[in-house]
């Protein structure tokens, strides 16, 4: 189904936007994740379109840097990264993944993985944004969930 978007290269840069197509798959990795958090009696994440920016970002970086990992090289996890995007939030988590062809397939590889399992399944988070990037040795997928901030 998303052959052609999957095979096209992508030069982005870090502060560039996702294309139409990468959007596409993002917005379809929350409906399926939706989907398992309603399976699970949970409410649905929204849509966070400052988290989306920096889970971007990521997946970016990670195909420019060669690295796939929550903490970029100078030790900055997503977080932090958040929070340097001005994103207000009590915590915050991460599911990274390269080379999968599908949003099913992300998906269900995270699912099967008891710690992105439970990110996706935390009820406290309530807020999401996600990164495809789309590139020769990709795709790359980056999900950030947000927890809100405590009421002041």
């Amino acid at each position: 189904m998303f052959d052609g978007i999957l095979n096209k290269p992508s030069d982005s840069l870090p502060g560039a936007a996702m294309t139409g197509g990468e959007r596409g798959l993002a917005f379809h990795v929350l409906s399926l994740v939706n989907h398992e958090r309603e399976a699970a009696g949970l409410e649905p994440l929204v849509w966070d379109e400052a988290a989306a920016d920096v889970a971007y970002d990521h997946c970016v970086d990670m195909r420019l840097r060669g690295y796939v990992s929550h903490w970029n090289p100078e030790g900055r996890d997503a977080c932090a990264r958040l929070r340097e995007a001005g994103v207000d939030m009590l915590s915050c988590g991460e599911n990274i993944g390269k080379g999968h062809k599908s949003p099913e397939s992300i998906v269900a590889s995270w699912m099967n993985s008891v710690g992105h399992r439970a990110a996706i399944l935390n009820p406290g988070f309530t807020r999401c944004g996600i990164g495809v990037h789309v590139s020769k040795d990709g795709p790359w997928w980056t999900q950030d969930f947000v927890a809100p901030p405590l009421e002041r």
